[in-house]
């Protein structure tokens, strides 16, 4: 029975509940990191910065996994790394590639909404988000405990 349920529960993971397969030509992860940064440029001033104190608010993360999540940014070419001489702080901002890969990528999210609110029931959907916010709960509950322990 066990064994059973821990089937059960990588094939959820895995296949019924991939979102992953949205995100072709970049990382969800990456994705949502460059999507933060772009808030944090609209939002800054001077204009198209972000500073890494801006996104470790913003993502409530600290400024040390901030800094790890840009070099990985930065390699792979989405990001370009700059210090602020006057305010004594450091920025990141995005670079071409991001930003046409980011529009190429909203295209396909829009496309992809739009196709679910023309297909699934409006109440259905609404069903299944709530539902997906109380399994999202439970594993942000229990990755924190895990970190506690």
């Amino acid at each position: 029975m066990e064994q059973e349920l821990y089937q059960q529960a990588e094939e959820f993971f895995l296949n019924r509940l991939d979102t992953d397969k949205v995100f072709k030509t970049i990382d969800r992860a990456d994705y949502a990191f460059l999507y933060s940064i772009a808030r944090c440029q609209a939002a800054s001033q001077p204009a198209n910065r972000a500073y890494l104190y801006q996104l470790s608010e913003m993502m409530d993360s600290p400024i040390p996994r901030i800094s790890k999540a840009i070099r990985h940014l930065q390699d792979e070419g989405y990001v370009t790394w700059k210090t602020d001489d006057e305010m004594g702080r450091t920025y990141v901002t995005l670079t071409n590639i991001a930003v046409e890969l980011m529009q190429d990528m909203k295209n396909n999210l829009q496309d992809y909404y739009k196709e679910i609110l023309e297909t699934v029931d409006g109440k259905d959907l609404e069903t299944t988000l709530r539902t997906m916010k109380q399994i999202s709960d439970i594993i942000s509950a229990k990755q924190a405990q895990q970190e506690d322990d």
